[in-house]
């Protein structure tokens, strides 16, 4: 759950002894839990827990002049929260700090692209709310913390609506985070223990939670989980390879698919549409093979699905299609509708269609669709990993049984979206 998003501006102040005493000064403060507010927000962070966040982003900048601007992800110390935040500096070094605070079960990566969003749009309003600082114009000011608490409302509802993913939304998570790659990329190769698969993960993120970046492998049924008895060494008498352990059940592939549905709609309403219409499907998906695909582009696919915007179009092109003047009015009231179209065209995910009246007609021209599949190349892998004489590759005995077993019990089992 996003608890808060605060907003403050970092000033020093100069007593009259000459001592200077920095302070946070707030600017917008949102709340969605009603046990905080802007008297008692220090019952959620403390004013320690900013500094550090601040020292953060500041460490090592202060030889920088100008426009300057960082995020930040980490954990606070003194209350239960983690933070996601942005830093900006000014072109006249006015320092500026957007801090939003998350629950520790929270998977707040996810929100990376909605964040960045909402900095780009934050920097011409702190550089407008600056400038109208200075020449002290209270009417501009004003319009523009109104502004603010807009953008900051905008991006609340935005993070909200990502709470509560559907299933092909949980499969975009595999593909959006680097960490769950390397989680399903490993696994392809072999199974691996917990303690083993943590290691591996520590190399390219600090204290990586674990058991959260499993969460949609597991909702989706691709991965289990299974203890191993280890095996004791002969020669010092120790248990080695025991614990719990990851096994690579069904694998899953990301990609593009006609729209069957909008296909067989237009051919048996012979409508004047299908060829036009047709002749663009064949046209993109003729050169497209799934199986080949650039990693860039399974991640932006997964971007699309993980931006709610995008993918709540998406979901209404699916049996249907609209006059270009009257797209139905599902979005908020933060979004521009415009933009949201030209993203759609321009990831291929939308296209135009004008008909004989020269009205223009939007429809979707590719769809997105997890593929989940049995992994049998796995089969080959494991008996390699058991034979294999390199430590590194090795796999004991009772992993390799428990693998063939869990892959006998998953073969069968089928998962559709």
């Amino acid at each position: 759950m996003l608890e808060s998003i605060l907003t403050f501006q970092f000033i020093l102040n100069q007593k009259p002894s000459g001592e200077v005493e920095p302070e946070f000064q707030p600017i917008i403060l949102l709340f969605n839990n009603d046990q905080f507010s802007d008297t008692n927000y220090s019952d959620l962070i403390s004013k320690s827990d900013i500094f550090s966040i601040f020292y953060h982003h500041t460490t090592g900048i202060h030889e920088i002049r100008g426009s300057f601007s960082n995020f930040y992800m980490g954990r606070l110390k003194e209350h239960p929260y983690q933070v996601y935040s942005y830093f900006k500096q000014v072109e006249n070094e006015t320092q500026f700090v957007t801090i939003l605070i998350f629950s520790l079960t929270d998977d707040i990566e996810i929100f990376e692209e909605i964040i960045k969003k909402m900095a780009a749009r934050l920097d011409y309003l702190y550089e407008s709310l600056e400038k109208a600082r200075t020449v002290n114009q209270v009417s501009l000011i004003s319009n523009i913390n109104n502004a603010l608490e807009k953008e900051l409302k905008f991006v609340n509802f935005q993070i909200e609506r990502l709470f509560n993913l559907d299933k092909i939304q949980k499969a975009a998570l595999i593909f959006n985070s680097p960490e769950r790659l390397t989680i399903l990329n490993n696994l392809r190769e072999a199974p691996k223990s917990k303690k083993e698969m943590r290691e591996i993960l520590e190399q390219i993120k600090e204290n990586p939670n674990l058991d959260l970046l499993l969460e949609p492998f597991l909702e989706l049924n691709l991965i289990k989980r299974d203890w191993i008895k280890g095996e004791r060494d002969k020669k010092t008498g120790i248990i080695k390879d025991q614990g719990e352990c990851l096994f690579l059940t069904k694998d899953i592939i990301l990609v593009r698919v006609p729209n069957s549905n909008l296909i067989n709609y237009l051919k048996e309403n012979e409508s004047e549409l299908y060829p036009k219409y047709m002749e663009k499907v064949i046209e993109f998906f003729s050169p497209y093979d799934p199986t080949n695909q650039p990693a860039e582009e399974t991640k932006k696919l997964a971007s699309i699905l993980l931006n709610p915007d995008l993918y709540d179009n998406l979901v209404l092109m699916r049996n249907k299609f609209y006059p270009s003047d009257k797209i139905p009015n599902i979005f908020s009231e933060f979004v521009n509708v415009s933009e949201i179209l030209d993203d759609l065209k321009d990831f291929n995910i939308i296209t135009e269609i004008t008909d004989k009246t020269g009205r223009n007609w939007i429809f979707l021209l590719t769809d997105i669709k997890p593929i989940i599949f049995f992994p049998e190349f796995l089969l080959l892998k494991i008996r390699d990993a058991y034979k294999t004489s390199e430590h590194k590759f090795k796999i004991s005995n009772e992993m390799a049984k428990k693998a063939l077993e869990l892959l006998e019990t998953a073969y069968p089992e089928k998962i559709e979206f």
